[in-house]
């Protein structure tokens, strides 16, 4: 008797490796990188779905979400990642971006603080991130 044959599940694994999912993360921030963001998207979103707890993916759908105007979703995917690494210091400057866009001065300032407070106590050092927290400072304290 022939059994059939094993038809590949379309279901994404529920269990990948710690260093299968900062791999497939690496090639979805190749794909962010150099512009190919609907490609980086469904990696974003797949790992937001079979590794939940894996901060770095919320901060590529965060990037992602601003990139499409939708500053909503920015706060949503920014906080799940602000919530599983509580000093993400690029969590907390992606909701200063949406809250600004959202005209949320209120959120914004407090998010602006926690930074401002890391940035005098020296404990940013990624030139980027610094140059990224001194732009949305102007814009905070240019606001109209």
């Amino acid at each position: 008797m022939d059994l059939p044959a094993k038809r590949p599940s379309t279901l994404p694994r529920s269990a990948y490796s710690r260093e299968e999912v900062r791999d497939m993360y690496e090639l979805g921030k190749l794909w962010l990188e150099t512009g190919l963001h609907k490609r980086a998207e469904s990696i974003m979103t797949g790992l937001n779905e079979v590794a939940p707890d894996f901060a770095p993916a919320w901060l590529g759908t965060a990037f992602l979400r601003g990139s499409q105007l939708d500053y909503e979703g920015v706060v949503s995917a920014a906080t799940a990642a602000l919530r599983l690494e509580p000093d993400c210091v690029e969590a907390m400057l992606f909701l200063v971006i949406a809250a600004l866009a959202l005209k949320d001065l209120s959120m914004a300032g407090t998010y602006l603080g926690e930074v401002g407070d890391r940035v005098e106590q020296g404990q940013l050092s990624n030139p980027n991130v610094l140059r990224l927290y001194k732009m949305q400072l102007s814009r905070y304290q240019n606001r109209e």
